[in-house]
Formats: structure tokens, sequence, C-alpha cells
């Protein structure tokens, strides 16, 4: 939740306006961004809106009431097809028009109807023509049969539908058209240092100048979850909202596109009409440097969801697809365990929809009362600051120093000039088994299969996919093949054979079933080794996962 600022998403406005960010598509180039003049047009303009009056609005709203606002939807049937200037070639037939809502920081179009032929491709492009979305094509219609974009940075949106020779056009209807109405493009576009200047935060353009860019020293130790870490808009009620999420990891480790956020990020009033999810936004210094832009994916479904009126304010949504490999995702572990004060990890977030930031936790201790089922997060303060949140932090995750979820962020106090107020993040402990049924629960979407399993180190994009087995099959090995390790008993470095290179994970249970230790090594023609660190002295059952098979082996400590 967090509190309310008027400049949070003017950073997002230096996402839009990178031309390397863009949402899925299929590649290609408009045939008209730059040789047709956009003044022959056709422009479809909707009513002004006062962006003042939203800024007051958010600035005198109740603290901690919503996510965060950006945007304001407006109702409008456009006719692509109908009302588009028509250019004919050898090629086909080319539909050119433009949407705008004058003052508008970004514009975002939704499509009630998606309906186009095989072959036939969609662009869009912002006034300067730097900024391009497409091609998209007949399967990248939604399964309500919608389809929309992410934001297009200023006040104007040129469409280019191509259709091939000889093929009906099909129908191509906008019904909203979302209009952007913080302060973004056009002052950043005009004069980025003077606006810079006057948006506080010595690292970025949230409310706040504490926070830490992902990409400097503090985040050195946190590169693969960093790369977990999402922005997410949320186009629901009218409006569109911000909130922050991680993607994470399953038992199958089959790299779906799981998001973990918050329930009241889309807990607002009206109709959800879809969720935007940016990757790779971040700066390339620690200084504030404008980054290299950032990849999104438009759509995602609700698996699972419980509030935080008695539950722990945990949402989980899957993306309707895949994440590609450009985006170097990473899909987070996790940790379901009671324990009630986790060494502190770290927050990967996005403040007020800015860059990615990075915050280091002082003590997580376990929530009483009425907030049991939450972390209570306090942090280092003055001279030792180590970052905090704001709105639209919220549904980000805090991680334990096993680089871990743990929970994910509800609320709290805490600003860069309150260093000293607490956050909630609900316990994934909690949301485990949620509210005990499947779309109201962790378990059934990252167990699956009931391995019972209690922790999930994370998977990196690379990675090949490896199984994992239940501690009580990998005690009964009746799941596994035999794996000779030496020596044996040993001091926790054992060796051993097997006919596989590459990456592998390893498990190590005690004899009651309980997993004590997990990670991944790297096997090779000259080195299969593992070091189990300083285990207590004991017996234990040791899984190591290839990508082809599993292995099981009895293992002494002395």
């Amino acid at each position: 939740m967090k509190k309310i600022i008027l400049s949070a998403f003017a950073a997002l406005a230096l996402l839009f306006a990178n031309n390397s960010m863009a949402q899925i598509s299929h590649g290609g180039e408009p045939l008209f961004n730059k040789s047709l003049s956009k003044a022959v047009v056709p422009e479809m303009s909707m009513p002004a809106i006062d962006n003042e009056q939203y800024l007051s609005e958010d600035l005198n709203s109740t603290k901690g009431a919503s996510p965060l606002r950006v945007a304001v939807m407006q109702e409008k049937t456009i006719s692509v097809t109908d009302e588009a200037k028509i250019v004919k070639d050898a090629a086909g037939t080319h539909y050119l028009m433009a949407v705008s809502s004058p003052g508008a920081t970004f514009v975002q179009l939704y499509f009630s109807k998606y309906d186009i032929p095989e072959g036939a491709e969609l662009y869009f492009y912002d006034q300067s023509g730097d900024f391009t979305l497409g091609s998209f094509n007949a399967g990248d219609i939604k399964a309500d049969g919608s389809f929309y974009t992410q934001a297009i940075p200023g006040s104007i949106a040129y469409i280019e539908y191509n259709v091939p020779e000889g093929k009906n056009p099909g129908n191509l209807v906008i019904s909203n058209v979302y209009h952007g109405y913080k302060d973004l493009f056009q002052s950043i576009a005009n004069d980025y240092e003077a606006v810079e200047m006057s948006l506080k935060g010595a690292h970025g353009q949230a409310e706040g100048n504490c926070h830490i860019n992902v990409v400097c020293s503090e985040g050195d130790d946190w590169r693969d979850q960093i790369r977990s870490v999402v922005a997410i808009e949320i186009m629901a009620g009218g409006y569109s909202y911000m909130c922050s999420g991680a993607l994470i990891n399953n038992a199958n480790q089959d790299k779906k596109p799981y998001v973990l956020s918050a329930y009241h990020c889309q807990d607002v009033e009206g109709t959800l009409q879809g969720f935007v999810s940016y990757f790779l936004y971040q700066t390339t210094s620690c200084n504030g440097t404008i980054g290299p832009g950032n990849k999104s994916v438009t759509g995602a479904t609700i698996k699972a969801k419980n509030s935080f009126n008695g539950g722990s304010d945990f949402l989980l949504l899957l993306l309707n697809q895949n994440v590609p490999d450009s985006y170097k995702p990473y899909y987070a572990g996790w940790e379901r365990s009671s324990i009630a004060s986790p060494a502190p990890g770290a927050c990967i977030h996005h403040p007020g929809g800015d860059y990615k930031k990075i915050s280091i936790p002082k003590t997580i201790t376990k929530g009483t009362g009425s907030y049991s089922k939450f972390y209570t997060v306090a942090w280092y303060t003055g001279s030792q600051n180590k970052g905090v949140t704001e709105q639209g932090s919220s549904g980000s995750p805090l991680f334990n120093s096993d680089k871990r979820i743990i929970g994910q962020l509800y609320a709290g106090s805490s600003a860069c000039d309150y260093m000293s107020g607490t956050d909630l993040y609900g316990r994934v402990y909690s949301s485990w088994t949620g509210d005990g049924t499947n779309n109201g629960s962790l378990k059934p979407w990252l167990d699956p299969n009931n391995t019972n399993i209690s922790t999930l180190d994370g998977i990196d994009y690379q990675s090949s996919n490896v199984d994992i087995v239940s501690p009580e099959d990998a005690i009964n090995n009746s799941a596994a093949c035999d794996l000779t390790v030496y020596p044996n008993p040993s001091n926790g470095v054992i060796h051993f054979d097997v006919d596989a290179l590459g990456d592998a994970n390893y498990k190590l249970f005690d004899l009651n079933g309980r997993c004590v230790k997990e990670g991944r090594t790297i096997l090779t023609s000259t080195s299969q080794a593992i070091d189990l660190g300083q285990q207590s002295k004991g017996s234990y059952i040791l899984q190591l996962f290839t990508a082809s098979r599993c292995y099981t082996a009895s293992v002494i400590i002395k």
C-alpha cells in the first residue's frame, strides 16, 4: 500500500521513452513511422482531463487506501478499419490513424475487439517515432478476445495496421484509452536535467531521496534475485495503478511464469481489465543514469489470492506468456518455514513506480495479534541508511539471508523522512495454505505434485529444468538411482561419479525427512563434488538432480 506521492511515476516516463523496451512482439518495422507525414493521419482526440484534479485527489486521499494510481481510463469506441486513413499498394492495405489524449504523459490503448487475419501486422509508435511497439498478429489475442498495449509515451499514439492483399481486414476496435496524468514525458523530454533536479531523490524519481538503485554495490550479492523483480501495472476500475512483484519458482522448476505480489494491488472497485509486467526497469549506474530500457509482458491470470482481512495479503499471478530469454528472467526461490525472526536479507522493489531499488532490513520479526500472519520489518536509520519503501513498493518480495522469498509487502509507515517506521510483509508461511482452497493458497501452484518441500532455491532462465522428489521418496529410495559417494563417512566434502555434465541441484535431508541444506553445483568431467558445509554429525539422505534423473545416497558426516 504505502503512501501516496505526486511525482512517483516520473521515472516510468524514462522507462517508456527508451525504444529498447517493448512488450513481447514478433519483430519487424512499421512502414510509415518515418516516411508518412503524421499531419495527414486522422486523429481521434479524447476529452480533456484535468491532471491537477487527480494529483490533488492522490495528495488528499487516505494513506494506504490503494495501490499507486497513475492513469485515468476514458471510454470511446474507435474502429480502426472504419476510421483510419487507408493506403493501398502491392503489399496490401494499410490503415493509419492516431489516438490522442491532450495533456497525457502516456497513452495506453485497450481493444475490446481484436479479430485480425493471419499475416496482418499491427504497430504502435509515439510522436517522435523513436518508440515503437510491434509487430503484433492474430496470435496475440487474449483469452477474452481483447488486446491491450503497455504505456506509449506522450499524449498521442499512432497506429499502423497492415493487411496483406486479398485478406479481409477483420475487426479492430478500441474501447478504452488510458490517460497518464503524472508529470512525466513532455517536461523530461524538453529539459531532463531540470526535471531530474526538481524531482526529489539522489538515486531516482521516487518521493524520497534515501533509495538505493539495484546497480549500486548494495545489490552485488543479489544480482539473480534482482532480475526476478518486476513493476506491475494494474488496469482496473477506470484507472491504472502500479505495484511491485517477483517471478517465483515452483517445485516442478519448469519456469512457469508465476508472479507473487499483494492482494490489495488488485483490490480496487470496478472491472479488472489487465496487467502489464515490466522487466529490467533499472538504471545502468549507481547515481541514476537512465537505464537501457525494459521489456514487458501484457496479460496475466489470477491463480490465487488472500486478503489482509484475516489473511496475509498475497496475490499469485500467472503471466499469459512465457518470459523471453532476452528478458534474462530469474525465478526466485522461497521458504515457508515458521521461523519467527529470520536473518534479514533484502527487499527489492519499485518505490513510486521508480527504477528498481534495493533496501536492506535491520530486523525481521513475526507480527503479533491481528498481524501474526505478517513479518514486521525495521530499517536502518540516519547515516546508516540502507533504504526503505514507498507506495508502489507494494507486493515486492522480502528475501531472507538465504536469498529466498519469505514474504511480500503489505503496508507500513516507513519513508525516507521517517526511517524509524516499520513495514508489514505477508508471510509465505501463512500464505502457503492460506484459506485452505486452491484459489486462496500458494501450495497448489508452487508445489503442484505435493512434494512437501519447505524450501526451494531460485532457478535461472539458462538453467535446465530439474525435478524435485519428495523427502519420503528420497528416503525410501523409490524414485531415484543409487549414487555412490566417497569418502563416506566424510567431514562434509563428498565426491561421486555420475554420467552427467552441467548444472545440478542437490538437497540434504535428515532422517526425519527435513531438508537441512540445498544448493546448486556444476558437474564437469574433472570435478564432481559437493561441499555440504558444517553439518552436525550423523546420517543423512542426499538427493542429486541432473537434467535427466535424480540420484540418492546415504551420507554419514563425522
